[in-house]
């Protein structure tokens, strides 16, 4: 009995023993064959961080991790050349009724730091876009190449700029990333020239509350801030920092008092859970300027929610923002039809009415967590 006991144990232990082997291996195999298929043709692409990776060309299977950088796939054009992405893509209610097939790709990246190596390898990726967590555990337990990303909490334009020619790079399609960047910038310049004469006084004051609380923000050090401003608003939370990890909440993210959002008095309140109605009800809330004057809102959710540093809520938050304080500057400007406008152009989305406006109302879900699938 002890005999066929350790024959058992011995067999598992080989097993598994295999299995680690292999995910350490896959990756060269399928390079070599990546570069079979492309004639063993590479180039060198520079990721973010100035790093120089050697990869084959064309590159036809690329995994993308990241929950706000997913769409960046569909603005450029690049949908096909994805054999794997993070699972909240694969649970936008956007993107699956524009792309079911996105069911069917491998999501081996839930969350930052969680990236199921095995389903990673199995999807045959020829490159990782990562950003330094994830990237580092895929360099550690495979040798598939990585290129890194730059992405913080604090993702301004620049930075946005400098990502989408960097992801326009490595897919081959930059006039598809400058289109999209003077979409961004025409949007960003219009709202700027209707606000830019406000005065000081006469700005609207904003307070982003997220939770059931109402009460978790993103500080002035991060990229609301500057979306913020462009709107033509005051944002309340300017000398807040926010940035970096908080123990049981996404960077960027903190919480704030109720005492403090009192203080702060905002004209308008921007929340992501509930409903404004509830809010208006609440008894704490009965003296905040936004509760007197109803000018509480939903965040609108699309592809991703917009309370990340995204390249859809980079050009829409901002006019939403300023249509939203200030309607009788922006009168010619139809919502509805500016959303449609929007996803038509960059991400080739043909929204309908119902889809606009739930977009606006945030309607839209989004599922985290591990969805598995095949290509």
């Amino acid at each position: 009995m002890n005999t066929i006991r350790y024959l058992k144990a011995a067999i598992a232990f080989l097993c598994a023993a295999i299995l680690l082997s292999s995910l350490a291996v896959p990756s060269h195999a399928a390079a070599r064959s990546a570069e079979a298929r492309t004639g063993g043709k590479t180039r060198v692409i520079t990721d973010m961080t100035g790093r120089k990776i050697r990869v084959p060309d064309p590159l036809t299977r690329v995994a993308l991790f990241g929950g706000p950088t997913g769409q960046l796939a569909y603005i450029l054009g690049a949908r096909n050349q994805l054999c794997a992405v993070t699972s909240s893509l694969k649970g936008s209610e956007l993107i699956n009724a524009f792309d079911p097939s996105v069911r069917n790709l491998p999501g081996p990246r839930s969350t930052s730091g969680h990236v199921n190596i095995e389903a990673l390898v199995l999807s045959r990726p020829q490159l990782v876009i990562a950003g330094t967590l994830d990237g580092s555990i895929v360099e550690k337990k495979t040798g598939i190449p990585v290129a890194y990303t730059e992405s913080s909490m604090n993702h301004g334009l620049d930075l946005l700029r400098k990502e989408i020619r960097f992801y326009a790079s490595v897919f081959g399609k930059e006039k598809r990333g400058e289109k999209y960047i003077a979409y961004l910038d025409k949007t960003i310049s219009f709202v700027r020239s209707r606000t830019k004469d406000i005065p000081a006084d006469k700005r609207k004051k904003v307070f982003n509350g997220y939770g059931p609380s109402h009460l978790v923000t993103l500080g002035g050090d991060t990229f609301m801030h500057e979306r913020i401003l462009n709107a033509g608003c005051i944002d309340v939370v300017a000398g807040i920092s926010t940035a970096g990890a908080k123990e049981g909440l996404h960077s960027g993210l903190a919480e704030m008092s109720l005492e403090k959002v009192l203080g702060w008095n905002p004209d308008i309140l921007v929340i992501d859970s509930g409903t404004p109605e509830e809010v208006y009800r609440d008894p704490r809330w009965k003296n905040v300027s936004a509760i007197r004057n109803r000018q509480v809102y939903k965040q609108p959710v699309g592809v991703f929610i917009w309370d990340r540093p995204t390249a859809e809520a980079a050009v829409l938050y901002p006019l939403w923002l300023a249509k939203t304080a200030y309607p009788e500057r922006f009168r010619d400007v139809d919502m509805m039809k500016e959303v449609k406008r929007f996803y038509r152009e960059t991400m080739s989305f043909n929204l309908n009415d119902a889809q606009a406006r739930s977009l606006l109302e945030g309607k839209f879900q989004l599922k985290f967590g591990p969805v598995q699938g095949i290509r």
